[in-house]
């Protein structure tokens, strides 16, 4: 930690000198000056040096550069990219930059991978200079309804046998490397993306279709500086090609995988935070059109959200239509195609559009999923939508078993997969109570006694042949689905809200598809975002992150909270549920369970406790899309963890 915070105090020593720096090249701080972008024919001086920031800005092309930029471009000569960036090898330039200026700061050990990464920068630097002489060499870009003057313009170049630099340099010459045709599609000046350009790929070789190479950057960033005209954002770039293709009324960026959604968003922060800094106007419109599939759908969502908190003016639009990708839409119909471009910058929103379709989507493929209690299946509507559902009650109600239970017969029934974050009992336990109850609906007059968890746990059963084989067969039977059900156990590490949103965010990536079931057990015992965060913040912060789980990944989400102690003896109500305000708002159902009779006036709950079956009611206090104010009955053997619907 030391040691990265020297570092950075000596990178910001170095940053200081900036204006020294411009000094020594005979240049006047106090005026703008002639642009030291060499891709920038200033005629009137654009430039400006900013004391605060430590950098310099062309109000004409808009490059930022700071000290090691500058001496990259003038001393290394080393071009920006067409996006005004200048790639280099950080530490090298950083220590050259300590001598010129001869500052007494600590230097960075130059290490061999540094040095071969650098050998690769510029060996993909001379290959995207080399690639665009030859352009012509191929017809891949009009193949995909792109014309050979907007590959240009973009230095979009070709290469008939390539071979992947980053092989042949570290695993050294001589690796056997099979040639092949490829598209270069610079993104960055010692970066770009390898498209193999062959008619008939064999199966073994497509997943090497598409190769990236260099860092990672945005293709056509540079539009996001221009917020004249509205800006399309695309996964891929001959998407944001085909854009450019049929409009000069709109830009268009690719994202180049949906994993670039961050740097996408980081980007455009930056670039707003920079204007304000300025006192300059920067108000975009980004038109996020993703693919027409659910990876694509699912990085549409997170980019809206991501600029939303930012205050961004964005809309989710379809230019595809009924195609994968825009790209395959303009070479399917390109005046089609060119005229819902045109519509679609006219009108954005195009909002009933948008809405029969997901309504067409919806008919097709059912949201909900039944919790398996055909009861309480009837008040939701079905079952569960991807929206927040809060389930409160007060201690050893039974609410963990209720939850376990609606994942037990959503895995069962349904094959569905669902995450399980518990954080106050063990998988063990868990895996043992849902065994015991298997064992209490299995049990017959011909099979040993029902198992409770705790016998299960201390292996008494497996003395006695008719229990042990009771057991087994709960074991067979719940061998057919657990391995849908992910049990996070959270009693040594407690999660947090966030941990539990980057873990979705992981398996939702990787499978758009097969969107999970979310159960959380419980709220007030997780661990909170923020560490300086009181009771009240943590339960506020947590329960809009959970929202935002199931808005963003289309998913149900579940979470079990518990209840004041002054509701204890009192009916379920909203202002049960602990920081109750909060919970009630952001909630689409709120359920709350209560002992049966809770409710009457010469209830007594020790008496209620003691029955068995329990008698409990679930409460729908709140239900968003559907009826509330109703209950639904069930039995609970809280010795074998089984809730039964009064209707079954």
């Amino acid at each position: 930690m030391n040691t990265q915070n020297n570092n950075n105090r000596s990178q910001d020593r170095l940053k200081a000198l900036l204006g020294q720096y411009l000094q020594m090249q005979g240049i006047n701080i106090k005026h703008n000056f002639t642009c030291l972008n060499p891709n920038h024919s200033d005629k009137n001086p654009s430039m400006t040096y900013y004391s605060d920031d430590n950098c310099v800005y062309c109000h004409g092309c808009g490059a930022r550069y700071d000290i090691f930029d500058l001496y990259a471009i003038q001393q290394q000569k080393i071009t920006p990219d067409s996006d005004n960036h200048v790639s280099y090898q950080f530490k090298e330039i950083y220590n050259e930059v300590a001598e010129y200026m001869h500052a007494d700061v600590n230097q960075f050990k130059i290490k061999l991978e540094d040095a071969l990464q650098n050998k690769i920068n510029e060996y993909n630097r001379r290959l995207i200079e080399k690639a665009a002489k030859t352009l012509d060499k191929t017809d891949y870009l009009q193949k995909r309804g792109i014309s050979q003057e907007l590959g240009k313009q973009f230095h979009i170049g070709f290469i008939p046998e390539w071979i992947n630099p980053t092989i042949e340099y570290k695993a050294g010459k001589g690796t056997h490397q099979k040639p092949t045709p490829r598209l270069i599609i610079p993104t960055g000046v010692s970066s770009y993306l390898a498209r193999d350009t062959r008619d008939n790929i064999p199966d073994a070789e497509k997943r090497y279709i598409k190769l990236k190479q260099g860092s990672l950057n945005l293709f056509n960033a540079k539009a996001l500086q221009d917020d004249s005209k509205p800006l399309f954002v695309t996964e891929g770039e001959l998407d944001a090609l085909s854009i450019l293709e049929v409009s000069k009324e709109a830009n268009a960026l690719a994202l180049g995988s949906t994993s670039n959604i961050d740097l996408f968003l980081d980007t455009i922060r930056n670039i707003k935070r920079q204007a304000i800094q300025k006192h300059e106007a920067y108000y975009p419109t980004i038109l996020i059109a993703t693919d027409n599939d659910s990876a694509g759908q699912l990085a549409a969502r997170k980019l809206s959200q991501g600029l939303n908190s930012s205050y961004i003016d964005n809309y989710i639009v379809d230019i595809a239509r009924n195609c994968k990708d825009p790209n395959e839409a303009l070479t399917t119909d390109c005046n089609k195609f060119a005229d819902t471009v045109a519509s679609t910058i006219k009108d954005p929103d195009n909002y009933l559009v948008g809405l029969l379709k997901r309504i067409s989507q919806h008919k097709e493929k059912p949201q909900f999923i039944p919790t398996g209690f055909s009861n309480l299946d009837q008040v939701l509507d079905g079952g569960l939508y991807p929206q927040l559902y809060v389930i409160g009650a007060i201690s050893s109600l039974g609410k963990t078993t209720l939850a376990m239970q609606i994942a037990d017969r959503i895995a069962a029934r349904q094959h569905k997969h669902v995450f399980i974050f518990n954080l106050e009992t063990s998988k063990d336990e868990l895996t043992e109570k849902n065994l015991s109850r298997l064992t209490f609906e299995l049990a017959d007059d011909k099979s040993g006694n029902p198992q409770t968890a705790r016998s299960i746990n201390n292996g008494s059963w497996l003395d006695y042949p008719k229990e042990s084989k009771l057991v087994m067969r709960a074991v067979e039977a719940y061998s057919k689905y657990y391995t849908y059900l992910h049990i996070d156990d959270g009693t040594e590490s407690r999660p947090s809200a966030k941990d539990i949103y980057s873990r979705l965010n992981i398996y939702c990536s990787k499978h758009p598809d097969n969107k999970p079931v979310v159960i959380v057990d419980y709220l007030q015992i997780l661990r909170a975002i923020d560490d300086r965060d009181t009771d009240k913040e943590k339960v506020t912060k947590s329960i809009a992150e959970f929202k935002r789980i199931a808005t963003t990944f289309e998913v149900p989400v579940i979470v079990i909270s518990s209840f004041n102690r002054s509701s204890y003896d009192n009916p379920a109500a909203m202002e049960s549920f602990k920081e109750s305000g909060e919970i009630e708002y952001y909630a689409d159902t709120l359920i709350g369970l209560q002992y049966r009779g809770i409710d009457s006036e010469d209830s007594n709950l020790d008496n209620l406790k003691k029955q068995d079956p329990r008698n409990i009611e679930a409460k729908i206090l709140k239900n968003r899309n559907g009826r509330s104010g109703v209950s639904v009955n069930f039995a609970y053997y809280p010795k074998y963890n089984d809730f039964i619907a009064e209707d079954d």
